[in-house]
């Protein structure tokens, strides 16, 4: 057993578990995107098909997949269709997100590290979007409110460019979109046991 799988399931006390799967119905990714060096923004959020944390004998896996075609606007409120729709296409279309060739976003853990009070972690991994894979490491912030579930969030920024999220039209256009993109994980994960 890991350090890690001790410490989680201290956290998750009384409940023993050796697999943490993803509440979809109850789990969120929310965006912000600025422009004009943060004198605009634009914010949304996007949903999760699945999810999961497992340990293997020594080892921490997991897997998290983004619907991609489930990103929404949320500053523009629904009583102004137009420009919400109009924002809500461009950022599925092949300028941003790419939606119909890219339809998931994946995050693929492949490790992580608790602090003493098994409260925070760094969690490392690769982040698939449009296509294009590239590691990245996030801090999270967990809690339990109820036996056997663990709420976790987190805050981070990645740069769009990385991931090929770049107008193909003028540079200048591009440049009125600032470069990172600010996300907001607010997931519930529920404790299970495999079989034996």
């Amino acid at each position: 057993m890991t350090l890690l799988m001790v410490l989680f399931a201290a956290a998750l006390a009384p409940v023993k578990a050796d697999t943490l799967v993803l509440d979809t119905t109850a789990s969120v990714v929310k965006w912000k995107g600025t422009k004009f060096f943060g004198l605009g923004k634009h914010e949304g959020i996007v949903r999760l098909s699945s999810g999961y944390i497992a340990w293997l004998g020594n080892r921490v896996e997991g897997r998290f997949v983004v619907n991609m075609r489930s990103i929404e606007v949320t500053d523009i409120p629904p009583d102004d269709p137009i420009p919400r729709n109009r924002l809500q296409r461009h950022l599925i279309d092949e300028d941003f997100f790419a939606v119909e060739r890219f339809p998931t976003a994946v995050f693929t853990l492949r490790g992580a590290i608790a602090d003493e009070r098994a409260t925070s972690y760094r969690l490392t991994g690769e982040l698939t979007l449009r296509g294009v894979t590239r590691p990245i490491t996030v801090a999270v912030e967990t809690r339990r409110s109820v036996p056997g579930t663990v709420n976790a969030t987190s805050r981070f920024r990645i740069n769009r460019h990385n991931w090929g999220v770049s107008f193909r039209g003028s540079r200048l256009t591009n440049d009125l979109v600032d470069d990172d993109i600010q996300l907001t994980l607010d997931f519930l994960l529920l404790a299970k046991r495999r079989a034996p």
